[in-house]
Parts: structure tokens; sequence; C-alpha cells
């Protein structure tokens, strides 16, 4: 999972576009780059690490100009830590140079390797298609040219394009992973989320339509729908991945996933009843205070007490690199409210399980500090299917509720009871139900 933030016609760009950048963190903490325009051209720097440790004000200095792009990537494939498998990337488009940024996951590359010649490819990175395939078809238009290369390409893509004269965004006909733009200080910018656009003053935002692009010039805005919408926006998004300050595919992040736990608590309420409700932090804090809130209309009361606290000098573990890097990290990031725990029945509340990291973890903790009953409830149906959209779940292998049934996963967890959000009642939530991508979840695809 990645995050774009752009800039176009505005002073400080690259400032404005370390701070988009910043407050998308969430989604990605490995990689930052950003690609300046200025009078001498473009500058770019890249870095492995948070965008904070990136770019520091010396840095940022060094990234003059009025325009800007800029990128934050977790790697869905294995890849070294090499600064040329950073974003943007950079090319040559009629002899002038262009930066693309892309959030996503081109899914026929075995096809597109057919039309680039690998030694002309000086990354791993799927997103290097798209530059080869816009040099190769260089008319002069590259509003018409990006047009046609993506007719042969097929996933899931938002794309940020900065060219010396213009900001082209890019959402496909899927509009599988958000992408907003907004006016800024007379100019424009775009970004993955919304969370990230008050913070540098950005007005009247709205989410850029699938099949479509949008290219910002100093004379203004033109809209081009390029593709028929086929919509299958990830689901996922609104459970786990966003932030709960966002409006993501039109949902306030936050009210979705307070809905998401009174249909939890509804569908899977807690036989014999339970005395506090806690989340296990962050992305399900809303969660567990739903299914409170459904708890104590529906006469089964229930007190919401987070007893597991999250340090915030941790990552999201399930995007962090590597399983020993989740492990290790996991041991790191909660701390626990111990004469809260004690005697209590918990029902512990978690977005999702992927691949089975923190949970047995948790639960062995909280009865060590002396709970009387550990329930798990899940806000999500079971992720059997792993996602070729831009997450990193590849295999099979690694999902454990493709390994095993509900009930083995509660006795590898230690629980004493153990539910998932069905799919059918994720799917009411929805306005437009089947706009939606469940492929995680019923393996699929489109």
């Amino acid at each position: 999972m990645c995050a774009i933030f752009g800039v176009f016609d505005v002073a400080n760009a690259a400032h404005l576009t370390a701070i988009g950048l910043h407050n998308n963190q969430h989604r990605a903490i490995d990689y930052a780059g950003i690609v300046s325009l200025g009078h001498d051209g473009f500058r770019h720097k890249y870095g492995k690490g948070l965008t904070r440790q990136v770019f520091d004000q010396h840095a940022l200095q060094n990234l003059p100009g009025t325009s800007a792009l800029g990128h934050i990537r977790y790697p869905t494939v294995i890849d070294s830590a090499k600064l040329d498998n950073i974003q943007p990337i950079l090319g040559q488009y009629n002899g002038i140079p262009f930066a693309v940024a892309h959030n996503g996951n081109i899914t026929n590359v075995d096809e597109l390797k057919k039309l680039v010649s690998p030694t002309r490819m000086l990354t791993s990175m799927d997103t290097e298609y798209i530059i080869r395939l816009l040099e190769d078809t260089c008319t002069g238009n590259i509003e018409r040219d990006l047009q046609a290369v993506l007719s042969i390409i097929k996933g899931s893509y938002v794309l940020g394009i900065l060219l010396p004269d213009k900001l082209i965004a890019v959402r496909d006909p899927s509009g599988n992973r958000p992408l907003s733009i907004a006016r800024l200080n007379g100019g424009y910018c775009i970004s993955s989320e919304t969370c990230a656009l008050p913070n540098v003053g950005a007005t009247d935002a709205y989410d850029l339509g699938s099949g479509s692009m949008i290219s910002f010039t100093r004379g203004g805005r033109t809209h081009i729908l390029f593709a028929e919408q086929k919509e299958q926006k990830c689901r996922f998004e609104g459970i786990y991945y966003s932030h709960p300050s966002s409006v993501v595919f039109g949902e306030p992040v936050a009210r979705f996933r307070i809905k998401l736990g009174m249909a939890l608590e509804e569908n899977c309420p807690v036989e014999g009843g339970a005395d506090i409700v806690s989340p296990i932090p962050d992305s399900s804090n809303f969660i567990a205070m739903g299914f409170a809130e459904s708890a104590n209309l529906n006469g089964r009361p229930i007190e919401h007490f987070p007893v597991i606290i999250r340090s915030h000098y941790v990552g999201r573990t399930f995007i962090a690199a590597t399983q020993i890097q989740r492990i290790a990290e996991v041991s790191q990031k909660f701390t626990f409210a111990e004469e809260e725990i004690r005697g209590k029945r918990i029902v512990v509340v978690d977005d999702s399980i992927v691949r089975g990291t923190t949970l047995p973890r948790i639960v062995s903790v909280l009865r060590k500090l002396g709970a009387k009953a550990v329930h798990v409830r899940i806000g999500s149906p079971p992720i059997k299917y792993p996602c070729i959209y831009g997450i990193n779940t590849p295999t099979e292998a690694e999902l454990i509720a493709s390994r095993h049934s509900p009930k083995e996963i509660c006795k590898i967890m230690d629980a004493d009871s153990l539910e998932f959000l069905p799919l059918e009642a994720l799917r009411k939530l929805s306005l437009n139900p089947d706009g939606f991508c469940y492929a995680c979840m019923d393996g699929n695809y489109w």
C-alpha cells in the first residue's frame, strides 16, 4: 500500500507535499520520495524511513519550486531497499522530464514485459511500465497518449504525473483506491486521503471519479473520462487502512467503523455477557465503540473501556516489511491497564485477522493479567485470499483464515470465543454493495 500527494502552482510546494505525505503516513512507512519543479527543472530527494525522517528542513530547502509530487511506499513485493525502488519515478516524454507516483498494483505485468525490453527497466516496480510505455507512445499530447497506455493496463492504480507545465491525476475504472483533489492557495493539490488536506489549508475537496483523469495547468483544469466505470472499491480501506478522519469512497471512515461495530455486536453477541469491550488500537477504536453502543441499546450492558494502550513510537505492524519485524514490533507496541483487567470478562475487538501475529500475544497477556474470560470479535469477515491490488498479502500461506477455521483460530488464540462479522452483514453497510471489492474475503477477483 502507498500514498501520493501532489501540489501544483503553489509556493513552497515541497514543504506542503511533505506535510501531506506525513498526514498519509498510516498508509506506508518504509520509503518516501518527493520530486519538485523549480526554475532550474526537476529536483528530487528519496530515502528510506518515515516522511519526517527523510525530509528535514535542509532537504526541503533543496527542493524549491511551485509544484511537487510525493510518494510514500511499503513494498507489495519483496525488493531490496534501493533508492531506485522509491517513487516518484522519472522519465522523458517528448524530450521533457516527467515524474510518476502510483498507488495500487498492476496485475498484467507479464503481458507488459512483452512490450518493454527488460534492459530499459531500472527498477523492479510495476509503475515503471507506465513510464516506458508513455515514452514509446509519445505523440506530444500526453493526455491522449496516457489514455492509450492505460487501455492496456489492468489492475488497481491511482496516479500523480508531474510535468513542467501541468499535474495530472488519474484513477482507474474500478476506483479501487481513493484519490481526492482540492484547491490550495490559488493552485491545486491531490491526496490519497482527505485527512491530509486540512493541515495544508486545502479547500473544496472531492473524489476524482473512477475511470477519470484531471489535468491541472495554470489556465485551469480539464477533466477527461477515459474509461467506463466498473467500480470495485476496496472494502478493506474503510475497515483498516484509511484514517478515521478521512472521507473515503464518500463514507466518513469513523462513522463507517461505528456501524461495523454495531453490526458486529448484533450478529455476534457474547453469550453470557461481558464486563468490558476494548479495542486493539488504533483502527478498531471506533469498531469497539459501535460494539458497546449496540450491546447497551440491546439490553446487554457492557462498558467501553480501552485496557490495551498503543505505543505510537511503533508503526502499524500489518505493514511492516517482514514477519520477523511484525513479531518484534507487536511486543513493543502495546501496554495494558492491569487493574482494569483482573477478574473481568473482556471482549477484545479488532478490525481483522490477517496473518494472526498480534492477537495470540494480546490474549496471552490478558490471561496472565487475570482476565476472567477473553472473547474476540473481528469487524470483518475472515481474510482468506491474497490481495492482488496493492496490499502485501501475496500468498494464502500467510493468511491464517485460509488455513484454519474460526474454531481452530479461536483455539490458536486461546480465546473463550471468536467470531467474525459475516460477509453479508458487511455488504449491507454500503448503499451500493456491488460497487466494492471483497476479493480478500470471498476470492472473487475482477
